[in-house]
């Protein structure tokens, strides 16, 4: 029997409400996860937690909603979005972080750039970066 993602358009694995797991869960496809798990999930598509999904544990993905319940930290790579039904006891790293109203969040959020992806440098009229200027002495009268 072949591989059934072959002629599929959209990957997506879905694990089930009944389903618990114990263990680092890894995927490359894009996961809906409906049960339980228990241990460490590193995923490099997307992932979205459903309202009756629950993770007690860290979870490292590309993109990450959470509509359900996770204890752990979340490192999403490109965006984590918390909704609405979410409730979330841990930290979130990551460049773009979206918190619906009514979702429930206990932690810190990180939103650090890649590296390449700093802002430019602002440059003036004359093409001359202006990080390389000294800065302006303000007017306290201390020097």
């Amino acid at each position: 029997m072949g591989n059934p993602y072959d002629n599929a358009t959209d990957k997506l694995s879905v694990l089930g409400p009944t389903l618990v797991f114990k263990g680092e869960l890894s995927a490359d496809e894009d996961l809906m996860l409906k049960g339980r798990v228990e241990g460490s999930i590193n995923h490099t598509a997307s992932l979205r937690i459903g309202k009756e999904g629950s993770v007690v544990g860290n979870i490292t993905a590309k993109f990450i909603t959470v509509e359900g319940r996770v204890e752990g930290d979340l490192h999403g790579s490109a965006a984590v979005t918390v909704k609405e039904s979410a409730n979330i006891d841990g930290n979130i790293f990551s460049p773009t972080v979206s918190l619906l109203e009514g979702s429930n969040f206990n932690g810190s959020i990180e939103m650090k750039k890649k590296k390449g992806e700093a802002a430019a440098t602002p440059r003036s009229a004359d093409g001359s970066s202006q990080e390389s200027r000294p800065a302006a002495r303000t007017a306290s009268g201390n020097r």
